[in-house]
Protein backbone atom coordinates (compact mmCIF):
# COMPACT_ATOMS: atom_id res chain seq x y z
CA UNK A 1 0.00 0.00 0.00
CA UNK A 2 2.42 2.34 1.25
CA UNK A 3 4.47 1.60 -1.86
CA UNK A 4 1.24 2.22 -4.42
CA UNK A 5 1.07 5.98 -2.46
CA UNK A 6 4.41 6.45 -3.08
CA UNK A 7 4.21 5.68 -6.90
CA UNK A 8 1.22 7.93 -7.33
CA UNK A 9 2.74 10.76 -5.65
CA UNK A 10 6.04 10.51 -8.01
CA UNK A 11 3.81 10.43 -10.96
CA UNK A 12 1.57 13.43 -9.74
CA UNK A 13 5.20 15.57 -9.22
CA UNK A 14 6.40 14.15 -12.80
CA UNK A 15 3.11 15.24 -14.35
CA UNK A 16 2.36 18.87 -12.80
CA UNK A 17 4.11 20.55 -15.42
CA UNK A 18 1.61 19.52 -18.34
CA UNK A 19 -1.91 21.47 -18.68
CA UNK A 20 -4.41 20.75 -17.10
CA UNK A 21 -7.23 22.36 -18.14
CA UNK A 22 -9.96 20.43 -20.43
CA UNK A 23 -11.38 22.90 -22.76
CA UNK A 24 -12.79 22.82 -25.94
CA UNK A 25 -10.07 24.58 -26.34
CA UNK A 26 -7.51 21.98 -25.15
CA UNK A 27 -9.62 18.66 -26.01
CA UNK A 28 -7.98 16.93 -28.46
CA UNK A 29 -4.88 19.03 -29.03
CA UNK A 30 -1.47 18.01 -28.77
CA UNK A 31 0.38 20.34 -26.55
CA UNK A 32 4.35 20.87 -26.60
CA UNK A 33 5.99 22.26 -23.91
CA UNK A 34 7.59 25.57 -24.56
CA UNK A 35 10.30 24.98 -22.27
CA UNK A 36 11.30 22.96 -19.08
CA UNK A 37 9.42 24.44 -15.97
CA UNK A 38 7.89 27.61 -18.24
CA UNK A 39 4.09 26.27 -17.70
CA UNK A 40 3.57 27.32 -21.49
CA UNK A 41 2.87 24.79 -24.34
CA UNK A 42 2.45 24.97 -27.70
CA UNK A 43 0.78 23.00 -30.55
CA UNK A 44 0.58 24.44 -34.23
CA UNK A 45 -2.84 23.68 -35.52
CA UNK A 46 -2.94 25.44 -38.97
CA UNK A 47 0.00 25.64 -41.56
CA UNK A 48 3.33 25.73 -41.10
CA UNK A 49 5.64 28.30 -39.64
CA UNK A 50 8.67 27.78 -41.74
CA UNK A 51 6.28 27.96 -45.36
CA UNK A 52 5.43 31.45 -46.74
CA UNK A 53 1.59 30.54 -45.75
CA UNK A 54 -0.36 31.45 -43.21
CA UNK A 55 -0.46 29.72 -39.60
CA UNK A 56 -2.19 29.44 -36.53
CA UNK A 57 -0.75 28.36 -32.89
CA UNK A 58 -3.34 27.32 -30.08
CA UNK A 59 -0.94 28.22 -26.43
CA UNK A 60 -1.87 27.19 -23.42
CA UNK A 61 -0.32 29.29 -20.36
CA UNK A 62 -1.05 27.63 -17.02
CA UNK A 63 -1.48 29.33 -13.83
CA UNK A 64 2.31 31.04 -12.81
CA UNK A 65 3.15 30.28 -16.68
CA UNK A 66 6.23 32.39 -18.62
CA UNK A 67 6.86 33.07 -21.72
CA UNK A 68 10.36 34.81 -21.46
CA UNK A 69 10.99 38.00 -23.80
CA UNK A 70 11.04 37.22 -27.56
CA UNK A 71 10.29 38.45 -31.11
CA UNK A 72 8.82 36.85 -34.15
CA UNK A 73 10.03 38.70 -37.99
CA UNK A 74 6.13 38.24 -38.64
CA UNK A 75 3.50 40.59 -37.20
CA UNK A 76 0.95 38.25 -35.08
CA UNK A 77 -2.63 38.17 -34.40
CA UNK A 78 -3.57 36.82 -30.80
CA UNK A 79 -6.93 35.97 -29.49
CA UNK A 80 -7.59 35.17 -25.88
CA UNK A 81 -10.04 32.06 -26.51
CA UNK A 82 -10.62 30.78 -22.91
CA UNK A 83 -9.02 32.47 -19.44
CA UNK A 84 -7.36 35.72 -18.90
CA UNK A 85 -3.97 36.41 -20.80
CA UNK A 86 -1.26 38.64 -19.07
CA UNK A 87 0.71 39.87 -21.96
CA UNK A 88 3.40 42.57 -22.53
CA UNK A 89 6.10 44.19 -24.19
CA UNK A 90 9.74 45.15 -24.11
CA UNK A 91 13.41 43.10 -23.43
CA UNK A 92 12.70 42.11 -19.53
CA UNK A 93 10.06 39.67 -17.96
CA UNK A 94 7.88 41.71 -15.53
CA UNK A 95 4.73 40.49 -14.46
CA UNK A 96 3.36 43.90 -12.68
CA UNK A 97 3.63 45.68 -17.14
CA UNK A 98 1.64 43.26 -18.37
CA UNK A 99 -2.14 43.79 -19.26
CA UNK A 100 -4.44 41.79 -18.84
CA UNK A 101 -6.44 40.44 -21.71
CA UNK A 102 -9.76 38.56 -20.99
CA UNK A 103 -11.42 36.19 -22.97
CA UNK A 104 -12.82 36.97 -26.18
CA UNK A 105 -10.27 40.04 -26.94
CA UNK A 106 -7.42 40.19 -29.45
CA UNK A 107 -4.48 42.33 -29.99
CA UNK A 108 -1.05 42.65 -33.07
CA UNK A 109 2.46 42.05 -31.87
CA UNK A 110 4.41 43.83 -34.62
CA UNK A 111 6.66 42.10 -36.75
CA UNK A 112 10.44 42.07 -34.15
CA UNK A 113 8.76 43.82 -31.14
CA UNK A 114 10.05 41.76 -27.66
CA UNK A 115 7.29 40.52 -25.58
CA UNK A 116 6.76 38.21 -22.91
CA UNK A 117 3.48 36.34 -21.34
CA UNK A 118 2.68 35.22 -17.96
CA UNK A 119 -0.32 33.32 -16.34
CA UNK A 120 -0.91 35.97 -14.28
CA UNK A 121 -4.36 34.98 -12.74
CA UNK A 122 -4.66 31.54 -13.80
CA UNK A 123 -4.35 29.31 -17.27
CA UNK A 124 -5.37 30.62 -20.35
CA UNK A 125 -5.24 29.81 -24.11
CA UNK A 126 -4.49 31.89 -26.79
CA UNK A 127 -4.05 31.55 -30.80
CA UNK A 128 -1.61 33.56 -32.92
CA UNK A 129 -2.24 33.70 -36.71
CA UNK A 130 0.43 34.91 -38.80
CA UNK A 131 2.23 34.77 -42.44
CA UNK A 132 5.28 33.08 -42.33
CA UNK A 133 8.61 31.87 -42.51
CA UNK A 134 8.64 32.70 -38.77
CA UNK A 135 10.48 32.12 -36.23
CA UNK A 136 11.00 32.73 -32.45
CA UNK A 137 13.53 34.81 -31.75
CA UNK A 138 14.68 34.98 -27.90
CA UNK A 139 15.79 38.13 -26.31
CA UNK A 140 19.02 37.98 -25.40
CA UNK A 141 19.75 38.42 -20.98
CA UNK A 142 21.59 41.97 -20.58
CA UNK A 143 25.27 41.04 -18.80
CA UNK A 144 25.55 41.14 -15.29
Amino acid sequence: MRLSIIALAASAVGCAHLPTANTAWTEGVTFTSMGPGTGAFSALIDGATSAPAPYTIRVHMTKGGKIMPHSHPDPRVITVVDGELCYGFGDVFDPDRCTLYPEGSYFVVPANASHFGYGKTGDAVYQESGVGPSAFNPVKSPAP
